[in-house]
């Protein structure tokens, strides 16, 4: 995406206008206005990116700056818990600040959406409504319109079309038997009816190369696969991506109906902390870490709710039972 750059004319206003990949805020707020921000964000991941400019004055549209640093303090995590708790799907967005004689500019930047639509997953207040559909049109960001809908699904439909097509022709040329899967999410290669685990810190650096070869860049190690699979290593010792741990806490507590009382039970019986499949600690700064899970477990714990629906309660009770021991 073409990164924004200030241009004005003899009276010092913008000489660019909003647009369906343009948007203008004079300054930058937190609370309410985090969900007005991803919603634009979102809208305009439905349609082909964009980017909303921080420090533009509307009417007449004057570059004046931000006139303090709440930008540039932005915690990431703030906009990625808007998004995980309210939309279908996560964003590829970017935060970043520029100068420009001597003013301070903060930038949002979006990618298009992979897969689209990204749909409203619950209401907020008067920002967002469940259920809906944010589209950028010029200049504003509000709820798609039947013919941009149709044409998002007729596009995904076409798009997922071609790419089986892509992958039977693949295989046909190949050969079923010589077929395998790699799952950059979860590190995972599948070989046959065998799985070859791959370490987060290797697979982060691969650079796959989609027509069937491993390149090497600089400073990154080229994947190079020969010989027999002989062994599938342990359940326990499997090491996942970061990005196959996109829940925090109070994401597995809104999606499994649990409170932290009960989802520390669930954590002690399940001995969840420390099991790479189920969860991670990722650094969030130069001295703190959070913790962050991954989908597999809200699976477990749905499923075994769902074998059992008194669970939490006897998980509940061997953990109150197990605390008293161990403070004696």
């Amino acid at each position: 995406m073409e990164r924004f750059e200030i241009e004005v004319n003899k009276k010092g206003h913008l000489t660019k206008r909003e647009s369906f990949d343009l948007e203008f805020k004079q300054s930058f707020h937190y609370g309410d206005s985090l969900h007005f921000y991803v919603r634009s964000l979102v809208g305009m991941a439905n349609n082909r990116g964009g980017q909303i400019v921080f420090g533009i004055k509307d009417r007449p549209r004057e570059p004046v700056g931000l006139q303090n640093d709440k930008f540039d303090n932005l915690d990431p995590t703030k906009l990625n818990a808007i998004i995980l708790e309210y939309f279908s799907a996560d964003l590829s967005y970017s935060i970043h600040s520029f100068d420009w004689q001597g003013r301070s500019f903060g930038i949002l930047s979006v990618q298009e959406a992979r897969v689209k639509p990204i749909v409203c997953r619950k209401s907020q207040g008067k920002q967002l409504r469940e259920g809906a559909i944010y589209y950028r049109y010029r200049g504003e960001t509000k709820e798609i319109r039947y013919s941009e809908l149709a044409a998002i699904l007729d596009a995904e439909r076409e798009k997922e079309k071609q790419l089986w097509m892509s992958h039977i022709q693949k295989i046909g040329a190949v050969g079923p038997s010589q077929v395998h899967i790699l799952d950059t999410a979860r590190g995972e290669l599948s070989v046959g009816d065998k799985t070859v685990l791959i370490d987060s810190d290797v697979i982060d650096k691969i650079k796959f190369i989609r027509e069937g070869h491993f390149v090497e860049k600089k400073g990154a190690p080229a994947l190079k696969l020969a010989g027999d699979i002989s062994g599938v290593l342990d359940a326990d010792r499997i090491i996942y991506a970061e990005s196959a741990y996109p829940y925090t806490t109070a994401h597995v507590l809104s999606e499994t109906g649990i409170n932290q009382y009960e989802f520390q039970a669930v954590a002690w019986k399940y001995k969840i902390k420390g099991n790479r499949q189920y969860h991670t600690e990722v650094t969030t700064g130069q001295k703190s870490k959070i913790n962050k899970y991954s989908k597999a477990l809200i699976d477990l714990i749905r499923a075994e709710v769902r074998q059992d629906p008194d669970i939490i309660n006897k998980v509940k009770r061997q953990f109150s039972t197990w605390k008293r021991k161990a403070n004696k």
